[in-house]
This record gives structure tokens, C-alpha cells and sequence, in this order.
């Protein structure tokens, strides 16, 4: 079995991923981290300037697609993991990277507030840009009911500490933790 978290950016997936995988001696696999190595190493936001973002997403279904036959793995996805571009170059659900996530584990969907979120991804210089896009607030009010819609299992980590969410899901998903 495997351990999916989504989420927006800044929500805490990474944090939550890393203190899981010390209790349940799962490895966590990040899309994003896979993305730069699969890449030859180029950053995320210089990737997307140099192609575009329906080539990342393209990037995004690649590595699930590796994915298929994983097992006992904590996957810490991107925030933008459910999503595909239309022609136009709008953002809409992904059905088929949904149907891969589905098929190799639960998911959880890590959430915080609106507020919080944008405030803690403000400035940060090692994701891409979304505000060239729309305003990261509008972003998220279109990706936060899709989130939700595709989880398992959701966690407001607005209240928890990252050991706190760990075991919440551990005893959600019957693990003991080690």
C-alpha cells in the first residue's frame, strides 16, 4: 500500500511525508523532486520558462505512470498534481492522473486555511511563479474543491504539528507506527 499526499502548495505535504516515513520506514518519493532529476537536474521554475506548463503536467504523468507497480512508498505530490491544461492553456481536473493515484494508494488531502496558504508560499523563489497565471487566491479556490473531492482522507494541518498529522494518518490507515 501506498501513501499519497495532495494539497496546495505550502501546505505541508513535505513536512508531514518526511515525519510519516521516520515512523513506518516507508521512502518517500516527491513528484517534484522526480520532475527536477527527470529534467537533468533544471529547476521546476526553469523548467516551466523554457517549456510551458502543459509540459510539466505532461512531466507529472510520466512519473506516476513509473509509479503503477509501486508499494510501500509515501508519495508527496506536487500541488498541482490533479490538473492537466485544456487547448487554451486553462487548468482543469486531471481525470487521468486521478485514475493512476487512485489505483496505486490512498489519498490525503493535507488543507490549511486560504490565508494561511498564501501566506506561506509569498516570495518563495524555488516554485514557479502562479502570478503571472491568475492570483495564487484564485488558483486555489478552483483547485481546493477538486482536492477535496479526490481524497480519502483529508487533515487540516492548521492546528497540528507535523508528528501530530503522521499519526493521525497512521490511525487512519490501521498502521503502527514502528
Amino acid at each position: 500500500m501506498n501513501i499519497i499526499f495532495i494539497g496546495a502548495r505550502g501546505a505541508g505535504k513535505s513536512k508531514v511525508s518526511r515525519s510519516l516515513s521516520k515512523t513506518t520506514d516507508f521512502p518517500v518519493v516527491s513528484t517534484d523532486s522526480t520532475a527536477v532529476y527527470e529534467a537533468g537536474g533544471i529547476s521546476i521554475p526553469s523548467f516551466v520558462e523554457k517549456y510551458d506548463w502543459k509540459k510539466f503536467r505532461e512531466l507529472e504523468y510520466s512519473i506516476l505512470q513509473k509509479l503503477e507497480n509501486a508499494n510501500g512508498i509515501i508519495l508527496d505530490c506536487g500541488g498541482g498534481i490533479l490538473f492537466d491544461l485544456d487547448e487554451s492553456g486553462n487548468e482543469i481536473p486531471s481525470r487521468r492522473k486521478l485514475d493512476i493515484l487512485r489505483k496505486i494508494g490512498r489519498i490525503v488531502y493535507l488543507e490549511r486555511d486560504l490565508e494561511e496558504l498564501i501566506e506561506k508560499v509569498k516570495g518563495d523563489s524555488t516554485r514557479p511563479d502562479l502570478s503571472k497565471v491568475n492570483s495564487y487566491r484564485s488558483i486555489l479556490e478552483k483547485r481546493l474543491p477538486v482536492y477535496q473531492e479526490a481524497a480519502h482522507f483529508k487533515l487540516n494541518l492548521s492546528k497540528l504539528t507535523k508528528e501530530e498529522a503522521a499519526e493521525r494518518v497512521l490511525d487512519w490507515l490501521g498502521i503502527k507506527s514502528k
